[in-house]
């Protein structure tokens, strides 16, 4: 049986009590015309003294017609108006349960807002910022001044916008963490605000920081400085490991994103080595300043040599992985041996730095 909403039981409710009211006001008016009649038959001497036991429904129906619009009528009116006070409050009220939209307001929550912390974490306690934004407050800092004029954070209505360090700072809450620690409901309770604000500061910081891509995340093998910040990065690594490696200037790494369930196409690519279906978002930056110069999302793997966590495929030479019933023959785990202490020594370029 389908459930009955508010909604609709407040109207029913409603139309029930106008039913009442309009029984109860044809009820009193034949209450008057009974007394009338009764008046003008004490009245005339010549009545039979029967008259209105034999009197028809329709005769008395025509009586309160009649009397209803006679002269004497007045007195009905002016009795009726608590009538047709009500029943206008009546419909008026259902009018406006069926335009409203919200019924039953919601209490207000309470939250106290700890934005004004990171005020003071910056001056004194930088730690306790880094751990809330993931961010140094200078990077912050220069973060606002990049994006702060940016049109998306104007706008010519009469409700101003939060100010743009504000909403940088629930931006970077909000990506900075996951699970439960980034559900939008704590989010919004930590910033004192609403949920759809916490969206639509996701949105604008968005659209303000893509603006600066081509300008940040780049790599030029002609460019001039490209070529400076090239063979400064190869000095790091002779520096740090020895002649021989100076030529690997760059370094990756990357962090799943996991998936619900096995993909339907290549599933057994997106498999990794913590036993889970995910996405891959691989990083590539130069080692001696962890600049970012490029960036790949959603591909599992896309390197000669790499970890469990990439899809074995003709050009990715991974470790074998353990079967789910048995074990890695001898000669598998040889090559896993040398193949990972290959990796390792690829990863010592830029492990400690970051």
């Amino acid at each position: 049986m389908p459930r009955t909403s508010a909604r609709q039981q407040i109207l029913q409710a409603l139309r029930a009590k106008q039913l009442d009211l309009q029984y109860a006001r044809y009820f009193e008016l034949v209450k008057l015309a009974m007394e009338g009649l009764e008046d003008s038959d004490d009245s005339s001497n010549d009545s039979d003294s029967d008259q209105m036991s034999t009197l028809s429904e329709s005769s008395l129906n025509e009586s309160i017609f009649s009397f209803a619009t006679s002269t004497d009528a007045t007195e009905i009116l002016i009795y009726s108006c608590p009538f047709i006070e009500f029943s206008n409050t009546v419909q008026a009220l259902a009018d406006e349960v069926e335009k409203s939209r919200v019924l039953f307001a919601r209490p207000k929550s309470s939250c106290a807002p700890q934005l004004h912390l990171l005020e003071e974490w910056a001056l004194d306690q930088p730690d306790k910022f880094r751990r809330k934004l993931c961010i140094d407050p200078p990077v912050f800092v220069e973060i606002v001044n990049k994006i702060i004029n940016h049109p998306i954070f104007h706008n010519n209505s009469q409700n101003p916008q939060l100010p743009v360090p504000v909403q940088l700072a629930i931006f970077l809450n909000s990506t900075g963490h996951y699970g439960n620690a980034a559900m939008t409901e704590d989010i919004a309770d930590w910033a004192g605000v609403s949920i759809g604000m916490v969206y639509n500061c996701h949105r604008r910081v968005m659209v303000a920081i893509l603006q600066h891509h081509d300008d940040v995340i780049h790599f030029d093998p002609l460019d001039y400085n490209d070529q400076n910040e090239r063979e400064r990065a190869k000095d790091w690594v002779e520096e740090c490991t020895c002649p021989e490696w100076r030529g690997g200037f760059l370094s990756v790494d990357g962090t799943p994103f996991n998936l619900f369930q096995k993909p339907g196409w290549h599933g057994e690519g997106f498999y990794d080595c913590k036993s889970n279906y995910s996405l891959s978002a691989q990083v590539i930056i130069m080692p001696h300043n962890l600049h970012i110069i490029d960036y790949v999302i959603g591909v599992p793997g896309s390197w000669i040599w790499a970890d469990s966590a990439y899809g074995a495929r003709p050009w990715c030479v991974v470790p074998f992985k353990r079967p789910a019933a048995g074990g890695l023959t001898g000669n598998q785990k040889m090559f896993n041996y040398h193949l990972s202490d290959q990796i390792r020594s690829i990863l010592l370029l830029s492990g400690p730095q970051i």
